[in-house]
This record gives structure tokens, C-alpha cells and sequence, in this order.
């Protein structure tokens, strides 16, 4: 017996009498594997065979123009989810644009906290500006002290200047 090891998932197999120098096995995940790796290797040597296979789809879509409107006519379910996949597409290219985005309103200056909430948020890194909801909190009164006034508890607005 002349066993083989495949290449690809290193399981012992008998190579084909007709085909003597068999590296694969006859495994479907193996061989789909093998084409891939040729074709891959093919496209990257070869530029004829790299012009090809950029002409055939289309070709393929020039003597099929019809093809796309009708399919989405007969399946109106496949066209509802692709436009929901899409929607959460650009929702998820939105967050990642935003995610390193320091252009926006320093929040940490104001006298409010600001969290950003809701389900784009967790994605978010260092961003100040995001579609998101925004929950603003104030901070509890405090009571100023007793020998600082401030201007808005006199009645001409302007704190008497202090004495030297």
C-alpha cells in the first residue's frame, strides 16, 4: 500500500491508480481547497488567465441583463434582508468611521456628565460625537462658600472689587 498523507487535512489516503502523483485527498473540504489554491496561484502567474476570469462575469452580465430585476421581483424576502443587512452595513461603517474621531465638543468641560448609550456605543473608543442616545445628568447643587460671592447675587451683576 502506498498511503499518502493529504496536505491539507494530514489524513492518510490512497492515491488514484490513474493519478499517481495525487497530493490531496479525495475529501470535498480538501479539494474545494486544492481548486482555490490553484486557481489563487493561476491568477497571480498567469495574466491571461487573470484577464479571463475579470472579462467572464462580465460577459456573463451583459448576455443576462435581466437577471438581478427579476430575481429580486420573484424574492422579495432576499431583497428585505439584504436592505437590513445593508442598513446594519453602514451603521457598523458609520461607528468604525467615528470610533478615533477627537472633532467633536470636548463633553468633559461642561458641568454635566454625558454617556453615550444604546447599541453602537459599545464600539465606540474615544468618540465625542455618535449617532447615540444621550443621557445628561447634573451634578447635585452645591452650596457656594461663604466668603465668595458670585456675580449673580448681586443686584447690579457685578462683584464688588476686592480692597487692597
Amino acid at each position: 500500500m502506498n498511503d499518502r498523507l493529504c496536505r491539507y487535512c494530514q489524513q492518510a489516503f490512497q492515491p488514484d491508480p490513474y493519478h499517481p502523483q495525487q497530493r490531496v485527498c479525495n475529501q470535498p473540504a480538501c479539494q474545494s481547497q486544492r481548486r482555490s489554491d490553484y486557481h489563487r496561484q493561476r491568477i497571480a502567474t498567469d495574466p491571461v488567465y487573470q484577464q479571463v476570469c475579470l472579462d467572464s462575469p462580465r460577459k456573463w452580465r451583459e448576455t443576462h441583463r435581466d437577471y438581478w430585476r427579476k430575481y429580486r421581483q420573484d424574492h422579495p424576502q432576499q431583497v428585505e434582508r439584504n436592505r437590513q443587512q445593508q442598513q446594519l452595513r453602514d451603521q457598523k461603517r458609520l461607528v468604525r468611521n467615528l470610533a478615533n474621531n477627537n472633532l467633536a465638543v470636548d463633553l468633559t468641560h461642561f458641568a454635566v456628565k454625558a454617556w453615550l448609550l444604546g447599541t453602537s456605543a459599545d464600539d465606540l473608543a474615544n468618540n465625542n460625537l455618535a449617532a447615540a442616545k444621550l443621557l445628561i445628568l447634573q451634578p447635585a447643587r452645591t452650596i457656594p462658600a461663604a466668603g465668595k460671592a458670585s456675580c449673580k447675587q448681586h443686584p447690579s451683576g457685578v462683584a464688588p472689587a476686592a480692597s487692597l
